[in-house]
């Protein structure tokens, strides 16, 4: 069993706190991602867990039992690291054989010379090396065995970096941003990849990233961190659908959403002379920031729905998409409206003109002056007439 529990993690390094009280489960055989800007403390979780790190306060367990009292060596958990951390001297079997050959043989065994004398020592070589040549094969990489890393591509590399913690048959996978050093058509195509690993090998994965897409594509789950907290823990969808605070709306979403400035009223949020019959629990005269993913604005208002006055400044043609980028007529705040190509060309003779931009409230999501969520009404009280 690998679940894994981390209680109250806590971690300076001199005067900067790095940790603040982390507490979080990882259920058995998840893929969990911690993603969020740099320096926010995803990579420090990593090492604490791995044993690199002590923390100055907290437990970490796997399996049920306590690690903390545990070398790195022993605590049966493999990090990939951002650099891959080959050993440039050695070929691939050499590197992937590594941690196996440490672990099983003596300090004398592993001394060249008395090796080759030692009979354990050759029947020991050739059970690791036939372990190597297995999960060789499982990455495909078998025909890279006997290159240097100098010789190997990113991709490459990553595979063999991964293959090294294989070997060990470790029960929780540490991973840290092992996808940032490749070219973005290779990402995409490493990012499957580690997905079917994780689904063939059934074992925890912890995966650090501050790619937000890597985040959403490859995770059961995500936790997003900021200034050494957890700020919002659950499902990409739920990250993205039903944020619960202004951090997590921005930083999950591409484009971002669009954020624009607003009051409270008895019948809805005004956003400049726009009223959007959203409720709200918030009193009435509320400052309040209304979030409008790309897909809740659209070119056809429908009668009965509210519209924003905006203006079109440029276009980010995708292909099968385009971005529209809008400013707001009364306050210049941007708005980006996600578009089909045959939208935008049903519409773009208008669009040199302001435009009034439907705004489906049932999509909005609100947020307090402290970047709260605020608690909204069901999606049939949204669907409110504009009053006159």
């Amino acid at each position: 069993m690998s679940h894994l529990e981390l209680t109250g993690l806590s971690k300076s390094f001199g005067t900067t706190k790095v940790l603040n009280d982390v507490s979080l489960s990882v259920r058995n055989g998840e893929f969990l991602t911690l993603v969020g800007a740099s320096g926010c403390g995803k990579s420090t979780i990593l090492r604490v867990i791995a044993g690199l790190e002590p923390q100055d306060s907290g437990t970490v367990q796997i399996g049920g039992r306590g690690v903390d009292h545990l070398r790195p060596k022993q605590r049966k958990v493999a990090m990939v690291f951002q650099s891959y951390a080959l050993y440039p001297h050695m070929s691939v079997a050499e590197n992937m054989s590594m941690p196996l050959v440490m672990q099983r043989l003596n300090l004398a065994e592993r001394l060249p010379l008395i090796g080759r004398l030692s009979a354990n020592c050759r029947r020991v070589m050739t059970e690791i090396a036939a372990e190597v040549d297995a999960v060789a094969k499982q990455l495909q990489i078998e025909a890279l065995l006997t290159r240097k890393p100098a010789q190997l591509s990113g991709g490459q590399r990553q595979r063999v970096a991964l293959g090294r913690s294989m070997v060990r048959h470790p029960d929780v996978f540490l991973m840290d941003e092992p996808l940032s050093n490749l070219d973005a058509k290779l990402r995409v195509h490493m990012r499957a990849e580690l997905t079917d690993l994780h689904r063939r090998l059934g074992v925890t994965f912890i995966y650090v990233t501050h790619d937000q897409v890597e985040a959403m594509t490859m995770s059961d789950r995500v936790a997003l961190m900021d200034e050494g907290r957890i700020v919002q823990l659950g499902t990409p969808s739920d990250l993205y659908h039903n944020p619960s605070d202004l951090r997590v709306a921005r930083f999950i979403g591409s484009p971002q959403i669009n954020i624009v400035s607003g009051t409270t009223t008895a019948q809805g949020i005004l956003v400049g002379e726009a009223l959007l019959p959203i409720a709200v629990s918030s009193p009435a005269g509320q400052v309040v920031s209304v979030g409008l993913r790309p897909e809740a604005l659209s070119l056809d208002p429908v009668a009965g729905q509210p519209n924003l006055a905006a203006r079109l400044t440029r276009v980010e043609n995708l292909g099968a998409e385009l971005f529209l980028h809008f400013v707001l007529q009364e306050s210049g705040a941007p708005l980006v409206l996600r578009a089909t190509l045959q939208d935008y060309e049903r519409h773009k003779a208008r669009l040199n003109s302001p435009v009034a931009l439907g705004v489906e409230c049932a999509r909005a999501l609100v947020f307090d002056a402290a970047g709260h969520r605020v608690d909204q009404a069901s999606r049939a009280a949204l669907r409110l007439e504009v009053p006159a």
